[in-house]
C-alpha cells in the first residue's frame, strides 16, 4: 500500500470510530465492589452544589428531584468507566428495549465531556419518577445506606404528586440524611431533609429503591439475586405498621443494626 493509500484509509478508519462513538467506553462492569464505591463516593464526595459549581460535570444542569438521581448515577459511572444503562424512554421504545451509554445517538459530538452532558440533558427531558420505578428496585431494609433512592408518591387537592430523594448517609445521631432536588427543573442547591423527608409512603412501588444493574434489566424483579440486596421486607413491615409509623420503625431498624456492629 502506498503511503498516500495508508493515511486515506487511517483517517477513514478513525472518522467511522468517531461516527460511532459511545457517549463513553465502559471496561468496568457493576458488581458489589462498584456498588461499595458509589455508596463511599456518595457519602463522601456528594456536596449540595453540585449543580450549581461551574467547574464539575454537572454545573449549571437545570434539574428537578428526579433528574438529579439520574445524573448523580450516570456521573460516578461515567468516572469510573462503568456501564449506565435503563429502560429505553418512551420515546425510544417502539425502537429499542435499552437505552444507555453505549448508544450512538450522540457520536456528532467529539468532545466526550459535552457528548456526556448532552446525554444526561437528553435522561432528564426523558425521565422522571415513573420512569425510576422500572429502572431501581425495592432493596432490603437493612442495606439501606448512601446512595440508595427514596420516592414517595401523594395527592394533593386531589392530584397526584411525587418526589424522590438520594440517601446522603447518616448523621452523627445515626438518622438517615435525604437529599433532593425539586420543582420545577432549575439550577439549584440540593435540599437536605433530616430526621426524616416531608412525605412517607404507604404502598409498593415507593420507598426505598437501588438502581439495576445491565443485567437486571431483562429479570423479573423477584429474580434479582438477594446477594444484589433485593427485597420486600420493608413492604411486609409496611403492612404491619403502616404509612404513619414505617420511617420511624425503618430508621430504627438501621440505629439498632449500627449498635450491633
Amino acid at each position: 500500500m502506498s503511503r498516500i493509500l495508508f493515511w486515506v484509509a487511517l483517517i477513514f478508519s478513525m472518522y467511522q470510530k468517531t461516527a460511532q462513538a459511545e457517549v463513553w467506553h465502559s471496561n468496568q462492569v457493576w458488581n458489589s465492589y462498584w456498588e461499595n464505591e458509589y455508596k463511599e463516593w456518595v457519602r463522601t464526595s456528594l456536596k449540595t452544589n453540585l449543580f450549581t459549581s461551574g467547574d464539575g460535570l454537572l454545573g449549571g444542569l437545570s434539574a428537578d428531584c428526579a433528574d438529579i438521581l439520574y445524573a448523580i448515577r450516570i456521573k460516578f459511572a461515567y468516572e469510573h468507566s462503568l456501564p449506565f444503562m435503563i429502560n429505553a424512554p418512551d420515546v425510544l421504545r417502539s425502537k429499542m428495549k435499552y437505552f444507555g451509554s453505549n448508544t450512538t445517538m450522540f457520536d456528532s459530538i467529539t468532545n466526550e465531556r459535552a457528548r456526556v452532558r448532552a446525554f444526561i440533558k437528553f435522561i432528564m427531558e426523558e425521565c422522571g419518577t415513573s420512569s425510576l420505578f422500572i429502572d431501581t428496585y425495592p432493596v432490603q431494609i437493612k442495606k439501606i445506606d448512601s446512595g440508595i433512592v427514596y420516592v414517595v408518591e401523594w395527592s394533593l387537592f386531589g392530584k397526584v404528586q411525587r418526589h424522590s430523594y438520594i440517601i446522603k448517609g447518616f448523621n452523627e445521631d445515626r438518622e438517615l440524611l435525604y437529599y433532593a432536588g425539586d420543582a420545577p427543573p432549575k439550577v439549584r442547591k440540593l435540599q437536605i431533609d433530616t430526621k426524616y423527608p416531608r412525605f412517607s409512603y404507604s404502598e409498593a412501588p415507593f420507598g426505598f429503591r437501588k438502581w439495576k444493574h445491565p443485567e437486571h434489566l431483562s429479570m423479573l424483579e423477584k429474580n434479582i439475586p438477594k446477594e444484589d440486596e433485593y427485597g420486600n421486607d420493608q413492604y411486609v413491615l409496611l403492612s404491619k405498621v403502616g404509612k404513619k409509623r414505617i420511617l420511624k420503625e425503618i430508621h430504627q431498624i438501621l440505629k439498632n443494626q449500627e449498635g450491633s456492629i
